[in-house]
């Protein structure tokens, strides 16, 4: 017959609290070893009964301990830490008028259903179109509030490589840590206008992700 070797409060807890959901756990134990209680909290993301069985599968496929389910308490909490949204600013829409030597460019971002938008104005030159489409989407970008960073517009500009056309965007911005330099492309396919936009997303989206969860 089989002896059943003897294991450690800490080994058994060590294991239940790897297992999904579960928080923290505490094992008593009698005087010669034998598992008594088994005490376990969980979040409420699952049933208990199914953190339970989790508990009964893990001891034994580790252990090879069969544990009787009686013995198991398990206390649920409500999930309170925070759930990050990893989805981005998108291109909606990008429009530009112009009312004698005055330009005036307006942007439009999307993010789970909500319109973010800028607009920026200056001279009516071919040549500043693409910075006002570039400085617009930046201010679509901070409407959004999903960073306490400042982004400011160094240079914009439009490139040839491998044959397609290229936007390319060149962004500074300044947090606490100090001045970091950001660069977005994106291939311009037929609207120049929405590859200024994309390349800024481009530039601007990554540093969003990062600031928004921590």
């Amino acid at each position: 017959m089989a002896v059943q070797r003897e294991f450690s409060a800490g080994e058994i807890e060590s294991i239940i609290c790897r297992l999904k959901d579960v928080i923290a756990a505490s094992v008593v134990a009698d005087s010669q070893g034998h598992l008594e209680e088994i005490h376990v909290l969980a979040s409420g993301a699952r049933s208990a009964k199914q953190v339970v069985r989790d508990i009964e599968s893990a001891l034994m496929a580790r252990l090879g301990y069969s544990v009787d389910h009686k013995i198991i308490s398990v206390a649920q909490v409500e999930d309170t830490s925070p759930r990050y949204d990893h989805s981005r600013l998108k291109f909606s829409d990008v429009s530009i008028s112009i009312d004698g030597n005055k330009t005036e460019a307006t942007v439009r971002l999307v993010k789970n259903g909500m319109i973010y938008s800028g607009t920026a104005s200056g001279t009516s030159a071919p040549t500043s179109q693409m910075k006002l489409i570039a400085e617009a989407t930046l201010r679509a970008i901070q409407s959004s509030a999903l960073s306490d960073a400042v982004f400011i517009l160094e240079d914009v500009d439009e490139i040839t490589i491998g044959g397609r056309r290229v936007a390319v965007v060149l962004v500074s911005t300044f947090t606490d840590r100090g001045e970091n330099i950001l660069v977005g492309s994106a291939v311009i396919k037929q609207d120049i206008w929405k590859g200024v936009v994309n390349a800024t997303l481009d530039a601007v989206n990554r540093r969003l992700f990062v600031s928004h969860e921590r």
